[in-house]
């Protein structure tokens, strides 16, 4: 049985859960988090709880959801090693050390791949639905699988001015200019740029990262033939469609 209740939080969304304690547990949390961190959700028809991961719902019908167990082609990619890894080469392949602060874990993908190879990752996200879809889908993981990985609620300038924590490489990866092509990207990203925004202060977070001297490296994803976002880097380590801009902090 799925009952529907609506609450108006800074505008009506549809909550559906089961009558499971664990649905409606969920629905409660999610609720409160939100109460407590109020954010435009205007672009939020209504969120279902009655499955294993909460769905999000849009106004156009688009939807997302995280689950990193059950959804291995974004979570359970077929790697290398942590000094053969192209993203981990870009962070020093673990010469610098394992710890690492993601600045913008996004859908976590790279958070998740990270801690897989090795790597001890702090990942920070700033908006509260797509925080609470990482820690929902973090606590659904099997505890020898949580413990490479951790969630932050916070932005990256804020958070990197209030840790007293050192990190031995940061990365960052804003979100990627729109394509130019026609065609529209994956339902799900559509709606994930309609949630985080086009990281308009990219700028600032990485200056910020190299000033405030948090770790060894800050390394900066970007695709391939995208414009330096930042002064001329250290280094650079390119792939096929993507590259990783190095910066050194300067002591």
């Amino acid at each position: 049985m799925v009952h529907r209740n609506e609450v108006r939080l800074d505008q009506l969304i549809e909550w559906i859960h089961s009558n499971t304690p664990e649905s409606l547990q969920l629905l409660i949390s999610w609720q409160q988090f939100l109460k407590q961190y109020p954010t435009d959700l205007s672009q939020i028809k209504k969120i279902d709880f009655t499955g294993k991961t909460p769905v999000v719902f849009d106004q156009q019908g688009r939807k997302f959801s995280i689950n990193f167990v059950e959804n291995k082609t974004n979570y359970a990619k077929k790697k290398g090693s942590i000094k053969t890894e192209l993203i981990s080469k870009a962070l020093g392949g673990g010469k610098l050390g394992h710890s690492v602060l993601d600045l913008s874990a996004g859908l976590g993908i790279d958070a998740i791949f990270l801690s897989q190879l090795g790597y001890q990752v702090t990942a920070v996200e700033r908006n509260p639905v797509l925080f609470l879809a990482l820690d929902t889908a973090q606590n659904q993981l099997p505890q020898e699988n949580k413990k490479n990985i951790n969630f932050e609620f916070a932005s990256a300038e804020n958070f990197l001015k209030t840790t007293s924590k050192q990190f031995d490489v940061i990365y960052f990866d804003p979100m990627f200019p729109e394509k130019k092509k026609s065609a529209l990207p994956r339902q799900e990203m559509v709606l994930f740029r309609e949630l985080v925004g086009a990281d308009d202060d990219a700028k600032d977070v990485i200056a910020s990262a190299l000033e405030l001297k948090k770790a060894k490296r800050v390394v900066v994803k970007r695709p391939l033939k995208a414009p330096l976002l930042l002064e001329k880097p250290q280094g650079q380590i390119e792939g096929k469609l993507i590259r990783f801009d190095i910066y050194g902090v300067k002591s």
